[in-house]
């Protein structure tokens, strides 16, 4: 049986003229498999249009200037663009040579109008024309020409090159789907670190992704080998094929930059003004400031590179001095204290610029929030293992630890989530041996804690559906429990059933146990 596209290739082949170009017989000269097929038919729009519809089809029209049809059968996609017949003046419209090559569906012959067989063949990369022209007629052109290039592993033909790098700056008037879009092709292929290389060497990156562009030759601690650009395209390069977690290992230390800081030593009064405190000529960041309001303080902290007036507060205690002053920790560490969170915020303000949810797709698990999560909580993994991943944990709290962590970056609140705790697993793996100083023992170590953790949330995943809340319910109807408490109890007695020793059933003194200790918690916050 032939497929659908066949079949409209064959019908349509009867009527017209009809060429087929572009990706599929690009594809099918390297004998690569294609899906979608693209072709060229000397038929008048509106004729081909009606022809298509006594078919039984519904056609697509799309574009004005040169209007595509699209057909859609069952996962098949066809395109057909209307043309004068000169295959010679439409190839000059194209993008590249080696999408410029056509066959004609009656004889099977190819037809190569400015020699893209023989660049393919060569393995270059080259624009139909002139190639200043082809880039200002549509800059989303430049994105293609480095997908092509990393995607076939393709030279760049030098007047081709100089012509996308002076077209860059034109893609700030192109819609940010089809911009989205691009990148994220892009951002899946096999080999993305040259991607991003290619963008960076074009000025993509300055131009259009400065937050991500000022982390090259950010110097880190003592543990990383590379600069956070560098430490950043190997954790890009590292995560597995699925756009959320590129996305995740490129944007996941952006802020690095922000909160770059060096280990200090201050003294002097800690003053209030407005919202801010400050000390001597600094402002001061950190938690309970207001107690010391008014007092001689001792700060060790960590003062900002960027924001040179500013100090991270780490320690602080009362002074019994009057002493005012800065000095530097001598061999002081390298600091990036909440450098998630800042992450966090500088990709929100990405994602406003572009349109990745419509490229993200529908998984069970996705999305421009989750998104978010995964690039918040990057660094769970290694703040929860950190004495394990130093040979220091105690064997008899490890169980326990797994549980807590495979529950809390599970449970969403509604379901239990073992895909976003997956996704966070593979993320902090590219994070964990991404240009850092490691030990060789290391990686045994790590990769036993992410199976440990892997195995109890399979369990969990298996025991949420099981938990039998008819006790539950009796005991909230006794005990005259009502609003928002039934569900902060529930969240709590869940917790408590997958985080405990042993999985146990809900029986009136546990919950007699629990709801004592609930309480007392409530009291306390």
């Amino acid at each position: 049986m032939e497929s659908f596209q066949q079949e409209i290739v064959r019908k349509l082949s009867k009527i017209s003229p009809l060429y087929l170009v572009g990706g599929a017989i690009r594809d099918g000269i390297l004998n690569l498999p294609t899906k979608d097929l693209d072709g060229v038919i000397n038929f008048p729009v509106e004729e081909l249009e009606k022809v298509l519809q006594e078919w039984g089809l519904y056609p697509l029209r799309i574009g004005a200037k040169h209007p595509t049809i699209s057909l859609f059968h069952k996962g098949e996609r066809i395109d057909l663009i209307p043309f004068d017949g000169s295959l010679e003046r439409d190839s000059q419209r194209r993008d590249f040579t080696i999408n410029a090559i056509y066959q004609d569906t009656r004889t099977g012959e190819y037809i190569d109008p400015l020699g893209g067989v023989a660049d393919l063949k060569n393995q270059l990369l080259k624009a139909c024309g002139k190639p200043e022209e082809r880039f200002q007629e549509d800059p989303i052109r430049v994105l293609r020409l480095v997908r092509f290039t990393v995607k076939y592993g393709l030279e760049i033909e030098q007047k081709t090159w100089e012509a996308a790098q002076n077209a860059v700056h034109l893609l700030a008037d192109t819609a940010a789907e089809r911009i989205s879009e691009e990148l994220g092709r892009i951002f899946v292929l096999e080999h993305p670190e040259t991607s991003i290389r290619l963008l960076d060497e074009l000025g993509y990156i300055d131009a259009f992704l400065p937050e991500l562009a000022r982390l090259k030759g950010l110097v880190q601690n003592r543990y990383h080998t590379k600069d956070a650009w560098e430490h950043t395209l190997h954790v890009f390069r590292n995560t597995p094929s699925r756009l959320m977690l590129r996305l995740a290992g490129l944007f996941h230390d952006l802020g690095k930059w922000e909160t770059a800081s060096r280990e200090c030593y201050a003294w002097g009064r800690c003053t209030q003004e407005n919202q801010e405190f400050l000390l001597e000529q600094f402002r001061l960041h950190g938690k309970q400031l207001h107690r010391w309001n008014g007092q001689y303080v001792e700060v060790h902290g960590a003062r900002l590179d960027h924001y040179p007036d500013v100090i991270q507060v780490k320690h602080i205690k009362k002074s019994n001095s009057r002493k005012a002053g800065f000095e530097w920790v001598k061999d002081g560490k390298r600091h990036f204290l909440g450098h998630e969170k800042e992450s966090r915020r500088l990709t929100q303000q990405i994602l406003a610029r572009y349109r990745f949810s419509m490229v993200l797709g529908n998984e069970d698990w996705g999305g421009e929030k989750e998104l978010l999560w995964l690039i918040e909580n990057h660094m769970s993994g290694t703040l929860a293992f950190m004495s394990e991943l130093r040979g220091e944990g105690k064997p008899s709290e490890l169980f326990h630890k797994i549980k807590r962590f495979a529950w809390e970056k599970g449970w969403d609140g509604h379901t239990y989530q073992m895909e976003r705790l997956y996704a966070l697993l593979d993320l902090w793996r590219a994070d964990f041996f991404g240009g850092k100083q490691r030990e060789p023992q290391d990686e045994e170590i790590f990769e036993k804690l992410q199976q440990k953790i892997r195995e109890e949330a399979q369990n969990m995943r298996e025991r949420v559906p099981e938990i039998q809340w008819q006790e539950f319910a009796e005991f909230v109807r006794e005990h005259k429990i009502s609003g928002r408490e039934i569900g902060e109890f529930k969240d709590a007695i869940r917790k408590q059933l997958m985080v405990g020793k042993d999985f146990q059933t809900i029986n009136k003194a546990f919950l007699d146990k629990e709801y004592k200790y609930f309480q007392a918690k409530r009291k306390r916050t």
